[in-house]
């Protein structure tokens, strides 16, 4: 229950609350001003990634830890970090729709925010929610959706519109353009990110433990949504 001001509390009760504070400031006196608000203490390898975001004007990264590594809390990390500094009020998971909770769930226990899951069974709902014609994606602040509601046309259009201004996107490796394709329309999913990153301002982290599949060309269609040149590296030239 919430806290009755006609109701003192303890002396247990006011030193787990002095500890607290102090804990905070302490986390928040280092270089990084997210450390006294996540529910977790990472790893110091998984400030790796945090470190290298911050080094750039606009962050665009692939995160490429194998499995267990903790790449949804490096992510996380830096989402946080940049919300603390004002840079981002707004974001967006993609993911597949088996993984929306996970992500959901996730961003509750570590960030303590609330997320909306955007897909086909929610969708209703959200549009019921919605006070004007604008998108849900314009609304909501804060989502985790189903890159498969997301990547149809009728639906990329109004995403890409209302696209918040940090984009994480997990599984990127199925994001791939196959390779010997002519067009980026004959894969909806990475057609989706190459709109997504059409804006040069959008921060975006693709986050895969297989980022490689054995074909370079389906591995440089992902490096160029982080920076256009990426795709016309020449591996056997490096």
């Amino acid at each position: 229950p919430e806290p009755d001001p006609t109701q003192l509390g303890d002396f247990e009760t006011a030193k787990l609350l002095f500890d607290a504070s102090r804990l905070s400031f302490r986390n928040s006196a280092g270089p990084f001003r997210c450390m006294g608000k996540l529910s977790f203490r990472p790893r110091s390898y998984q400030l790796v990634p945090l470190v290298m975001a911050l080094k750039q004007d606009v962050v665009r990264l692939m995160i490429a830890d194998d499995v267990g590594i903790g790449k949804t809390i490096e992510a996380l990390i830096i989402l946080k970090e940049l919300m603390e500094r004002g840079e981002v009020k707004k974001f967006a998971v993609i993911c597949p729709p088996h993984l929306c909770e996970q992500w959901q769930q996730e961003i509750k226990d570590k960030l303590d925010i609330e997320a909306e899951i955007i897909r086909s069974s929610t969708a209703a709902k959200l549009d019921r929610m919605i006070p004007d014609d604008q998108s849900v994606f314009h609304h909501i602040p804060y989502q985790v959706i189903s890159i498969d509601y997301i990547k149809a046309d009728r639906r990329r259009g109004i995403f890409i519109n209302d696209c918040p201004d940090f984009i994480i996107v997990d599984e990127a490796h199925t994001c791939a353009l196959p390779e010997g394709s002519k067009t980026k329309s004959q894969q909806q999913r990475h057609l989706l990110l190459h709109d997504i990153a059409q804006n040069p301002k959008r921060y975006i982290l693709l986050l895969t433990a297989t980022p490689h599949s054995g074909k370079d060309e389906e591995f440089t269609s992902l490096l160029s949504l982080l920076k256009p040149e990426f795709g016309k590296l020449n591996f056997e030239r490096i």
